[in-house]
């Protein structure tokens, strides 16, 4: 399992940045590998968003990330915020007891 964790600084306006959001989050979770998504927003920062995605694997979200249909949806949310996705792979935490799950 891996996890897309996209950090987004809203700089448009924030109906259409939703409207975009809401075509992709429905894109992504009709795809082969997909498990789980959540979005999240700064009580301080309000400007600031994060969207966390599991996949099964890389290949999945990269498949997912790079289908034509949603590269017109991908511009349309950078120019209503800046966006830093990057996938992560969970590794085991420091000092945890063994056999502890990842998460």
């Amino acid at each position: 399992m891996v996890t897309m964790i996209n950090q987004m600084l809203l700089h448009g306006d924030e109906s259409r940045f939703l409207a975009v959001l809401e075509e992709i989050c429905a894109h992504m979770r009709a795809q082969p590998g997909f498990l789980s998504l959540r979005l999240h927003r700064s009580p301080d920062h309000p400007e600031r968003w994060a969207m966390l995605a599991d996949w099964s694997d890389a290949a999945a979200h990269r498949a997912a990330a790079s289908a034509p249909g949603i590269r017109p949806a991908f511009a349309r949310l950078r120019a209503e915020a800046h966006t830093a996705p990057q996938v992560y792979a969970p590794v085991p935490t420091p000092g945890a007891p063994a056999g502890d799950p990842l998460v």
